[in-house]
Order: C-alpha cells, then structure tokens, then sequence
C-alpha cells in the first residue's frame, strides 16, 4: 500500500545546513595563510558571528519542521478531506466552484467554515459501524489461521512475528459483507447508509482516529512493547510521527489493524458500497462498475501480498503516529474512494469496448505490479538462487551492522524488473491509479485527486528510500546504482 502515507510527504526539512568537510577546512587554511596578520583575527569574530546564526537558523527551522508543520497538517488534513467531499456533492465536482462560494457568494460562511476545520462529531449509528468493524477485524485477525512470518531485523535486534492470514481475513470478510448485504436488502435496508451519511462517518472516524492516534503515543512513552521506540519532549512531534515502531496494545498489533485489516478493507467495502449507490440510483452503470473491479482485484492482489507488505517502508521505518494511523483511518477512507464516491454524483456510461479496454490494461497493470513483488521476494526467500526471467538472479549481497554490533545482510536484485529502475513497479501503480479514475471523465480534476497525492508521495519515496538505502548499505548501494541508474521512469528519473 503506498498509501498512506502521503502525509509525510509534506513534513520534510525543507532548510538543510551545509556540514563542513575536511576540503573545506583546507581550503579555509589556505585562504587564512593568504591574508595579512591584521586581518587574520576578524575571521575569529565573524566566525562566532556565523556560529551563532547557524544555531539560530536551526533552532528556527526545528520549530517550523518540529512543531509549526506538524500542527498545521493535523489540523488542515481533516480539513482537506472534509472540504473535497463538500465539492463532490455541493460544487457538482468543481473546486473552482467552491472557491467561488467561499469568497465571493458567502454562500459558504466563516462559522460554516470552522464547523469543518474543526469536524469532530460523534454520530452515533456511525460509531457503531466503525468501531464494529475495528473490533471484528481484531478478533478475525487473531481467530484465523495462518503460518507464521518475521519482518525484517530491527537496529535493536527485534524481530516482529506476524500470522500470514491476510487473504483468508479479505475473502471471508467480502463473503460476510455479501450476506449481511443480502439481509438488509430483505428487510428494505441498504448499506448505502454509509454513503448516505457520509459526513457523519467520516467526522466519526476522524474522531476516532484522533483519540487512537493520542493513546497510541501515550502508550508508546510510558509503555513501549519494544525497544524501537523514539519518545522526545516534543509532544506534538511525538503525536505526528509516532513514537512506536511496532506497537501492540494486548498483544493487537496496531499497525497491522489500521494499516491493513481496516484500512484497506474498508477502501474495498466502500468501492463496493458506492457501487451500489450508483446502481441504486441509475441503473447499471459501467464506469461505476470498472472503478469498483479494479480497486477489488488490486486489493486483492494487497491482501494476497500483505506478508511483502509487512517488510515495506510503512512498517520498518514509519512509527504509528498520526500520518501514518490516521491516514489509513481516515485519509484511506476519504481520498482513496474519491473516483468511486466522485461517480455516484456524476456517472458516465463508457460503452462496452472502452469498457472493455480499460479493464484489460487495469487487469495488466496489476499483474505487473504484482510479478515486480513476487520477484523480489522469491530472490530473497531463496537467498538468489532462482531464475529471473529465465536466467538466474543477478543480485548484491549487501552487509550491514545492526544497532547492537551484529551483523547482517540484504539481497538487492538486479535482474527482471529490477534491472529496469529501483522502484519500477510504481509504474504500473500509477498506471493503475488513472485506470480507476479516468471513467469519471476529464471535466474535473477533483476525482484525480487521489493520483496527484500519489505521484507526489511515490517520488518522494523514492527519494527517501534511496538516502535510507545510500546510509544503510554504503558502497553495495553506490554499486546498485550503477547497475540500475534509473528511480522510477528509465531516462526521465
């Protein structure tokens, strides 16, 4: 899921000091043995001068990457989320719209204004659903079969152990959700409700979101399950990023439960139930039903895969905190859906052979994103000795130390798809992405929200996972790179 993270996106230390090296204090030599004795001493004082205002400047750029950036993220994300599905529903689609009503006609005021900035509300019916939900996916996580797996080696030598029930968790629940479907249909109900009360819901899992987030960190500086925790005296910071790498609250790994068992289940469910709200409403309607396919199979694809997952930047590197636990609480929810949620309001009909195409291209994407994992995975299950393309693995074996003095190794594959650029199944991912949206034409940019906030947080992944990779594996990382030159799009980046 690359999902999810598209908050931490937007909290980067935009202002860098440059670190002395050891050429630049040569050079300085060189230059203080050039001047005359006179001049020699003012230097001295310009040099505590500089000092004293790059500690100023990183004192002012912590406050502003530490605390201003972080406060102003938890507050405006709801927003953002809120305000979107205002236009879908009251702007017909149009931001433009929107903006419109908010400055010009007043049609929107500064109280209404408040009320969504500040959309914690607790609606009842909701909060039943949502934390019904939460807890089924914590007792099917824990009562479903599986062979157990380890995630990667933490720094402090921890070694997660998870169930691999993923998959059995994603068909049983789409079968539960079909009878209970079924049910309500016989009793003249619908899980439409959701859709019909999606303020509401969405406010609810906000507030929800908001108070796990909290006691996730709480637990995390008092009480950490392990010892890759970071506590600092800055709560807001601790509340943004996470405090905990792998936190359990009575043995419930959070992070599993957020990240994926509710998180993209309800991305599936709501696909499914905005669908239907289509459907409802119009009849059958295609673009509404290739929206719902693709996200179905590509999360299948997800839960089939969720051990691959488990081992990605989101878990090994990513704390629980609320740009990773809300996100995937709320930002899942509110901006994952927005092609599906976006056609119940604005349907189109795509006729059966562009029907037929974009499902065909959606269904290859897929499974090429999918034989990108299942290549690494195989090359390091079976520590390299397979083939790859019918020839065998081509890979680097990368060493490194461990927090603790020991060390240990990773295989870095530079054969199949992975000779092609270091991250080329975002290709197929965001080929995907468009795939599901573009059925809701092209009048609005609204509905692309989703890929937009995509392909910004996946090149910033890239760039992020190669300083992380570069600091990790040192001169094997210098030498992957000059085997595979490329980050994601071969001759572009």
């Amino acid at each position: 899921m690359l999902a999810i993270s598209y908050l931490r996106v937007v909290k980067v230390n935009f202002f860098q000091v440059k670190t002395p090296t050891m050429s630049d204090g040569i050079d300085e030599k060189l230059r203080n043995r050039s001047l005359p004795r006179k001049v020699d001493r003012e230097p001295l004082d310009n040099d505590s001068t500089h000092q004293i205002s790059v500690h100023t400047r990183q004192g002012h750029n912590r406050v502003i990457s530490e605390s201003i950036l972080p406060l102003l993220l938890c507050l405006t994300c709801p927003l953002l989320v809120r305000s979107i599905v205002f236009i879908s529903d009251h702007c017909h689609g149009s931001i433009i719209e929107y903006l419109q009503r908010v400055s010009f006609d007043q049609t929107i005021t500064f109280k209404d204004f408040l009320e969504d900035f500040f959309y914690f509300e607790w609606h009842w019916p909701s909060a039943l659903i949502l934390l019904s939900v939460f807890v089924y996916s914590i007792i099917m996580t824990a009562l479903l079969p599986g062979k157990e797996y380890s995630g990667p080696i933490t720094d402090t030598g921890h070694v997660p152990v998870y169930r691999n029930n993923g998959f059995i968790y994603y068909i049983v629940s789409l079968i539960i959700f079909a009878l209970l479907t079924l049910l309500l249909k016989l009793n003249n109900l619908s899980p439409t409700y959701i859709y019909d009360h999606w303020k509401d819901f969405l406010s609810t899992v906000n507030t929800f979101a908001f108070f796990l987030c909290f006691l996730v960190m709480i637990k995390g500086k008092y009480m950490p399950s392990t010892n890759d925790y970071r506590s600092s005296s800055n709560w807001l910071m601790d509340f943004y990023r996470g405090v905990e790498l792998y936190p359990r609250i009575f043995n419930v790994d959070i992070k599993l439960i957020t990240n994926c068992r509710y998180g993209m289940l309800a991305w599936a469910l709501l696909s499914v139930i905005f669908c239907m709200k289509t459907f409802e409403l119009y009849g059958y309607t295609d673009s509404a039903l290739v929206t719902c396919l693709l996200t179905l199979v590509y999360l299948t694809k997800f839960f089939w895969w969720e051990s691959g997952y488990m081992k990605t930047i989101d878990i090994i590197v990513d704390r629980a905190g609320f740009y990773l636990c809300w996100g995937c609480l709320v930002w899942v929810s509110g901006i994952y859906t927005l092609p599906s949620y976006f056609l119940v309001q604005h349907p189109t009909q795509l006729g059966p052979v562009l029907t037929a195409i974009i499902l065909l291209l959606g269904f290859l994407a897929i499974y090429i994103n999918y034989d990108c994992d299942r290549q690494k995975i195989e090359v390091r299950s079976t520590h390299g000795k397979c083939l790859v393309w019918g020839k065998p693995a081509e890979i680097i074996r990368a060493k490194y130390i461990l927090l603790n003095g020991n060390e240990s190794e990773s295989i870095l594959l530079t054969s199949g798809y992975w000779s092609i650029s270091r991250h080329f199944h975002y290709i197929p991912e965001l080929t995907l992405a468009f795939l599901w949206t573009c059925p809701c034409g092209f009048k609005y940019i609204l509905p692309y929200g989703y890929i937009i906030m995509l392909f910004i947080l996946l090149i910033h992944r890239a760039h992020r996972d190669d300083q992380k990779c570069r600091l990790k594996y040192g001169q094997a990382w210098k030498k992957y790179c000059e085997l595979v030159p490329w980050k994601v799009w071969p001759g572009i980046y």
